[in-house]
Parts: structure tokens; C-alpha cells; sequence
């Protein structure tokens, strides 16, 4: 039996209101979430938890406070996948506010080009309801907000940090220590944003509510900047998970 952990992270300003949101939407679906309060930095959480159950547990889960899954046994089969596949699976991010070219430059990538032909191959493989989940651009990773690490893979990549260095994002360098030991990385695909703020290879594809994989629903900006649209559109996501697979009072 595979053993696993889901840990959300937050800081004392995150609003009541979204951690409560999370942890009904998460009981709806009748899975297991540790909401974690600590006071260091998100990447510093996530590293010192990977440490922490490397030995214990078969995988770690992370999801952001903002994101939910949108339907029952998503988690489950992601762990089962990930373990039994040994593979990390994870919501496609991109750190644009980091100077990646100059890195990828150093290293006699075309990073442009890249982008080109993943972008062009992901838009034809899902138009033919292919799986384009797997796939090399060096700028995308598999992002924190939600993330399955078998620990065995963990250690086999070298026990990485997962906090923000000066060419990644919290959680890139898991994502590059995999690719440099031939570990595959699931990146699940944007399937839609209402509203779209961030590049995802060369095409400006995830923002404000976004939905990953047609299972994962994220708000981004809702835990501490107060955005309201993001805000309410998590709300609403919560409050169909709830609503659809929340248990019933019943009849007296």
C-alpha cells in the first residue's frame, strides 16, 4: 500500500476565509490535507517537508492554499502514477520573472526554437486527444501548487532544494535535477484561464483561475495579495467541489 501525505503551506497573513474554502473543498472529496502553518519562505517548506518524509513516506504532496482538485481520486491516481511509474508529476509553470535566457544562453540552448516546436507539438497533440504532458522545454517546470514527489526519487535525484535559486522558481530545481538523471516529469497542461497573465512556452496560457489537467483548479495571487477576482473565482470552484461532492444532510 502506497503511503502519502498532502501538505498545504501558509503564512499567518493568508485570509480565513481561503484556507477554509480548501480544507471543505478537500473534505468534500474525502481527501486526506495538512494545512501547515510556518513562518519561512514557501520553497524553504517545501524542501525541509521533502526531508522530513523522505523515509517515511512513498510521496509527498503539495498543493498551494489557493488550489483544489476538481473531482474525487485525483491525488490517488497521481501518487499511484508517479510511484509505481517513478516519475514527479506537477501543474506546467514558467518563471518569467527570471532572466532564464541568459542561463539557457550559457548552456548553447536555443531556448526560442524550443519553445516553438513544444508549443506547436503540445497544440497538436492535444487537438488529437494525445497525452503532450511530457516534454523537454527547458523554461517549464513542475510547479508547487501541485506536486507529487515519490521520495525514492527524491533521493535518487540528489535530494535537491526546492527553494528559489537565482534561475528557478520555488521548486524548478527538482525539475531540472530530474531531467539531469533521466527522471520523466508529467507537466499537467492549462486547459483553461479566465484569466491569462503568464507565458507557458511562447503563448501567454495560464493566469487568474486556472484549470490543469481537467482535474486541478489554482486561483494564483488569492493567499495573501487579496485579488479579488482571483478570490472569487475560487470561491465558486470550491463551492461546486462542495456542492457536487459534499455529503447530503439526510432527511429527518
Amino acid at each position: 500500500m502506497i503511503k502519502w501525505k498532502t501538505f498545504a503551506f501558509y503564512m499567518a497573513n493568508a485570509l480565513p476565509e481561503i484556507l477554509r474554502l480548501q480544507q471543505e473543498a478537500f473534505a468534500a472529496l474525502n481527501e486526506p490535507l495538512e494545512q501547515v502553518l510556518d513562518t519561512c519562505s514557501h520553497g524553504e517548506f517545501l524542501t525541509k517537508t521533502m526531508r522530513a518524509n523522505q523515509d517515511s513516506l512513498d510521496a509527498v504532496v503539495f498543493f498551494d492554499l489557493d488550489c483544489i482538485p476538481l473531482k474525487p481520486g485525483v491525488v490517488a491516481r497521481a501518487v499511484k502514477l508517479a510511484v509505481t511509474q517513478g516519475m514527479v508529476i506537477g501543474c506546467a509553470q514558467q518563471a518569467n520573472h527570471i532572466e532564464m535566457e541568459k542561463i539557457l544562453a550559457r548552456r548553447r540552448t536555443m531556448p526560442t526554437l524550443i519553445r516553438k516546436i513544444t508549443g506547436a507539438r503540445i497544440r497538436l497533440w492535444t487537438w488529437l486527444g494525445w497525452d503532450p504532458f511530457y516534454f523537454p522545454d527547458p523554461l517549464i517546470y513542475a510547479a508547487p501548487c501541485f506536486l507529487v514527489v515519490p521520495t525514492k526519487i527524491y533521493q535518487q535525484v540528489g535530494r535537491p532544494t526546492l527553494d528559489v535559486t537565482p534561475r528557478c522558481d520555488a521548486a524548478g530545481e527538482l525539475t531540472i535535477a530530474c531531467r539531469e538523471h533521466g527522471v520523466k516529469v508529467k507537466c499537467l497542461q492549462p486547459n483553461y484561464c479566465h484569466v491569462p497573465k503568464d507565458k507557458l512556452g511562447n503563448v501567454v496560457r495560464y493566469g487568474l483561475g486556472t484549470v490543469s489537467g481537467h482535474c486541478i483548479f489554482h486561483g494564483f495571487e488569492t493567499t495573501y495579495l487579496s485579488n479579488q477576482t482571483s478570490a472569487s473565482l475560487f470561491k465558486k470552484y470550491c463551492e461546486k467541489v462542495i456542492a457536487k461532492y459534499g455529503s447530503k444532510p439526510q432527511p429527518s
